[in-house]
């Protein structure tokens, strides 16, 4: 079966190669030449700066006379001179076909010697609108002329918000709620009601496990797509609500370099340095490396945790068409992990904020710490075959893996009682191994201009996992009423553990997918795209492999069985070979050409589930549920919207409508029996503002709306909002910095988080209240030093994540970082 579908995938991929390649070949593109130079004010060659057409994959770099020659297709372009990775001048230009374009002499308005001191991201204009990328369609695509709505987070937001972890760095993506996990494990992301927490993260385009998400010491920015995106992503990584693409920090020309240390409340201490250098004189070798060491009590009676974090990214330019780069990064933390809290339909109240239990006292103990290590290795060729033509080749690899880990999980007993249960992971890893060619171009068709991207991609995946069996031990039982609670310790969490098992659970299972993909814009006029794209996706599971010690019977205090007696059992789930097609269609119209343009899509994404127990038909015995081959779990969204980008960049702005459908849901029946005939409806819309309305002034502001239900399936959900789904989501961040006379560099900002009330659970009327932090900051920003002030959740508020967690009160963090 196998060889047949690799000769089937082998023949559809060479097909769609010849087709797309035979008008590359007949209809060879005509090319112009572009030459310059890049001054500053005091007449200096700035050296070294990069050079690129906006939008397209054609660079190169000033050299130390200060000249530039870059060869490119006809057309109409926009130079873009960086320095540092910052963008400090943009021209029109104009190739034609055989002629070399004598573009006047670009002066950066800084001289040589205040330019390596100047704050240069101030340059910028609206920059917090950096929306370039080649990462969210997977080729060089300008905003206005991508079909989808997404996000991106700078390094510079995220260092003006001052942010210490994941959560508060995105807190201002649009409509999203961003929080720890369900288990207080890995990062969460709530989009378009559906959360990425089990997928949707890739890391540089490749995917990763949730659990080993960089740590935000290492981000140049974060790029969130909203809606079903596994036709350029893969389904093992979207989520139905969208993916967010991490990208790392990546060398440049300049030597540069800042240290950065935070503290404040609740034993803050973080401390990280940013170092980027040339290797070599002729700077054909660039290196750049960071650092991060932290530790926080939190503001509970136990919450201790501390991290430590290494990266590195080289790039060496092999010739004068290819680079190569290697990039890695560690990151090992140390924290109490505590789960979401279950049953909470044994209370009598109707939400959080009318329970009793102690806000700053926590159910788990530093003593039961969880210390995990998330490994990242990668390595990327990028060849540029032609003038048209290039290739990328990538490997990325990525562990995250724990031993002797505890998960507390509260289990509520009525309005005064909660049990302390915990469950131990001995041996916890996941490996995800990526390979990924991709092919980008570009061609006419008589005057039609066409991008194209063409794709492989390889993922494997394997979990090894010993685990305790029964899942969710006692440890006690306390009340809200008590003044203090037993002190939690490892060593009687272990003995405990010894008097309810005396064998562990073994899970060992893996997965592979390969894809192919195919993705065509094609320029129907100056003003009209069409995108067409399409992923063929060949997942399969291998065996899984289980075995379970046999365990007695376990009583409650009141002589109630908890758990039945089970006899030891070793079972073999065998593995399944699914073959999905996920197309993706886009179409975009500029009524007001490079200012506004109106968009609309058909996205999908899906899930392969493995055979379970089940029955075919709700009317069927559940006892006499047999193995069911499932089909994929299918996500279809249907989108339309516009994006804005105006007073000459400016004002940028999202609004969109999106509906997405989830047939072939997979409901529970009754205990261990399932059913495939759940279907879910989440329709809503979004907007997205950023602007530079002054010189100085920046405005970041979004709001969601999300009606999201079952719309079929068992008559105890039908019609009801799942669980953790928030309806209204908004947020607001602005700050002022003043850019000239005595006061330069001085800057405040505020803003507030607005997350609706949630569900705790489908099944009941107990709901986590809505709530709005607001947060502020004052900061004096200098080319050699910054000192600044955060002010978190000012009003002091008690409020709970999604999952029933208590989150910070009122914090004060205080900034100094040093820059050379």
């Amino acid at each position: 079966m196998f060889g047949n579908f690799t000769q089937q995938f082998l023949k559809v991929t060479l097909t769609i190669s010849i087709l797309i390649l035979i008008p590359i070949v007949l209809l060879a593109q005509q090319t112009g030449i572009i030459q310059g130079e890049v001054y500053t004010i005091d007449s200096k060659p700035l050296s070294y700066a990069s050079i690129r057409l906006k939008d397209t994959r054609y660079n190169t770099a000033v050299d130390e006379t200060g000249h530039y020659t870059l060869t490119a297709p006809v057309g109409k372009y926009v130079l873009q001179v960086t320095y540092a990775n910052y963008t400090v001048e943009e021209v029109p230009v104009t190739i034609q076909s055989g002629q070399t374009l004598q573009v006047d002499r670009i002066t950066v308005q800084s001289n040589s010697t205040q330019l390596r001191e100047v704050i240069v991201s101030d340059i910028q204009r609206n920059k917090y609108a950096r929306k370039e990328t080649q990462d969210i369609a997977r080729m060089p695509l300008a905003n206005l002329e991508n079909p989808q709505a997404y996000s991106v987070i700078t390094k510079e937001l995220i260092m003006e918000t001052a942010a210490t972890d994941y959560v508060s760095a995105l807190g201002q993506v649009p409509s999203a709620v961003v929080s720890n996990g369900v288990n207080d494990s890995g990062n969460g992301i709530l989009l378009r009601g559906f959360s990425t927490f089990n997928s949707g993260m890739v890391r540089n385009g490749l995917p990763v496990n949730t659990r080993a998400v960089s740590e935000i010491f290492n981000l140049e920015k974060v790029e969130v797509l909203k809606g079903p995106s596994a036709t350029l992503f893969g389904a093992q990584v979207t989520s139905y609500g969208g993916v967010v693409n991490n990208v790392t920090k990546k060398p440049f020309e300049s030597f540069r370099g800042e240290v950065s240390y935070i503290t404040g409340s609740f034993g803050m201490n973080r401390l990280t340095a940013d170092v980027n250098a040339p290797l070599n004189k002729d700077r054909t070798a660039l290196g750049r490396f960071n650092v991060m060491g932290m530790t926080n009590d939190g503001f509970q009676n136990e919450g201790k945790s501390k991290a430590f974090g290494f990266a590195t990214s080289l790039l060496f330019k092999a010739g004068a068409k290819t680079n190569v780069r290697f990039d890695a990064d560690l990151y090992n933390s140390t924290k109490p992990l505590v789960a979401y809290l279950r049953n909470t339909n044994k209370l009598t109240m109707s939400n959080m904020k009318k329970w009793d239990l102690p806000y700053d006292r926590s159910l788990t103990s530093n003593d039961i710490a969880t210390n995990r290590t998330n490994i990242n290795i990668g390595a990327e060729i990028e060849h540029q075959i032609s003038e048209n033509w290039t290739s990328r080749t990538s490997y990325l690899y990525n562990n995250a893996g724990d031993k002797g880990s505890v998960f507390m999980v509260p289990m509520i007993v009525d309005d005064n009682r909660i049990e302390r249960r915990y469950r131990i992971f001995d041996d916890y890893s996941l490996n995800f191994s990526v390979i990924q060619q991709n092919f980008n171009g570009s061609y006419k068709v008589g005057s039609v201009e066409n991008k194209v991207l063409l794709g492989l991609d390889a993922t494997f995946y394997t979990n090894k996992n010993l685990y305790m069996v029964p899942f969710f031990a006692i440890y006690d039982t306390v009340s809200v009423k008590d003044q203090v609670w037993k002190p939690l310790t490892r060593s009687e969490v272990d003995l405990s553990r010894g008097d309810r098992s005396f064998g562990d659970g073994i899970d060992d299972s893996k997965y592979n997918v390969s894809s192919a993909y195919l993705s065509n814009v094609t320029n129907i006029s100056d003003r009209f795209f069409v995108m067409l794209s399409a992923r063929v996706n060949r997942f399969q599971q291998g065996t899984i492999k289980s075995y379970s010690p046999g365990q007695p019977e376990i009583k409650d205090e009141n002589g109630k069985v908890e758990q039945r007696a089970t006899p030891e059992s070793y079972t073999e789930t065998e593995g399944y070979t699914q073959v999905n097609v996920s197309p993706k269609i886009g179409l975009v119209y500029q009524p007001i050409k490079d200012k506004v343009s109106i968009f609309a899509n058909y996205m999908n994404s899906f899930t392969n589930i493995a055979a379970s127990r089940g029955i075919a038909n709700i009317n069927d015995d559940p006892e006499q549920a047999d193995i069911i081959k499932w089909k994929p779990e299918q996500a279809n969204q249907i989108e339309a919207g516009a994006k804005f980008e105006l007073m000459d960049g400016l004002i940028n702005a999202t609004v969109s409508y999106y509906n997405i459908k989830v047939t072939n849901r997979l409901m529970e029946v009754t205990t261990g029996v399932n059913i495939q005939d759940g279907e879910q409806k989440s329709e809503g819309f979004e907007v997205d503002l950023i602007a530079n309305p002054v010189r100085g002034w920046n405005i970041i502001a979004g709001y969601g709306y999300n009606d999201n239900k079952y719309v079929k399936g068992e008559e105890n959900i039908l019609g009801k909002t799942p669980a953790w789904t928030p309806k209204h989501v908004a947020n607001l961040w602005t700050s002022y910095k003043f850019l000239d006379n005595g006061v330069k560099g001085l800057g405040f900002g505020a803003g507030f988080n607005y997350v609706d009330k949630v569900l705790m659970n489908i099944a009941d009327d107990f709901y986590i209240p809505s709530y709005a932090v607001i947060n502020g900051t004052v900061f004096y920003d200098q080319p050699k030093y910054r000192i600044g002030v955060k002010l978190n959740n000012i009003a002091n508020i008690k409020y709970w994540d999604m999952y029933g967690k208590p989150q910070r009160p009122f914090e004060f963090l205080a900034n100094l970082s040093f820059k050379f």
